[in-house]
């Protein structure tokens, strides 16, 4: 610990990563297909399609040194919503978007020379959210071309339908992303969520709290399932180290 402070020290390079100045963005967005889009098998939105929207999401930007410790309350109170019907415009929504994104890589930017970024979390956003936020930024003319891509390898993407792999149990040697479902089933059983398109019924029936709570719902559902994979990973470690122990000493015992 230093200036109260927890660092992690790199020990190639002697570089340190200041935990309280790293941000993780845990975020769930929604979009909207009208009734004519809708017949499509899997993801129906698309970015470019002038009839298709984003309607907004939530989000939670957490910092690691105080909101991934074992006495941790996270609550909807730290989720910051932004939502279509509060904006002038979907142009002016991501706006808001960026800003928020924006601000945590100031803040990890600047506190680490450009070295660490801050990390965008949520379940199967790596396919969807993420590449739809960019694409849109584009679209919108927020950024250029250049900068979008720039600013997006700039930042770093845990999706946790990948994360979570190694804490099922695999039939064969194929690995593949992990559903939200079956995420949810593992870690949260007494939480259940509609499909996602249920959200286009609610917006149509113009029920915008529901989706509201649903979305906040969700990324808080998210953090959970993330402290969760943690803890597995440490109970995991720490049976990695009883084995080496005891096969230390088997062998002294031989």
């Amino acid at each position: 610990m230093e200036d109260d402070n927890f660092v992690i020290r790199n020990a190639m390079s002697n570089f340190r990563i200041k935990l309280h100045k790293c941000r993780v963005i845990f975020f769930d967005l929604e979009f909207y297909v009208p009734s004519e889009g809708r017949n499509k098998k899997g993801f129906c939105y698309n970015p470019w399609h002038d009839d298709h929207r984003l309607l907004g999401g939530s989000f939670l930007v957490a910092n690691p040194q105080k909101d991934f410790v074992h006495n941790s309350k996270i609550d909807s109170g730290k989720v910051e919503s932004l939502w279509l019907w509060d904006h002038e415009s979907e142009k002016e929504l991501l706006e808001s978007i960026y800003g928020l994104i924006r601000s945590s890589y100031d803040v990890v930017y600047s506190a680490h020379q450009g070295k660490v970024s801050p990390v965008l979390c949520g379940i199967g956003i790596s396919s969807s959210d993420v590449p739809i936020l960019f694409e849109l930024f584009k679209k919108h003319s927020l950024i250029s071309n250049a900068e979008a891509f720039y600013f997006q390898n700039s930042l770093r993407v845990i999706d946790i339908s990948q994360l979570s792999i190694g804490v099922f149990n695999n039939a064969n040697r194929f690995m593949y992303p992990k559903t939200k479902k079956s995420i949810l089933q593992k870690y949260l059983p007494e939480r259940k969520f509609d499909d996602g398109k249920s959200v286009w019924d609610l917006y149509d029936s113009n029920n915008r709290l529901a989706i509201e709570d649903r979305v906040v719902d969700e990324v808080l559902c998210t953090y959970e399932c993330y402290i969760k994979i943690l803890e597995d990973f440490s109970n995991f470690k720490a049976m990695e180290k009883n084995k080496k122990r005891s096969d230390k000493l088997t062998l002294a015992m031989q």
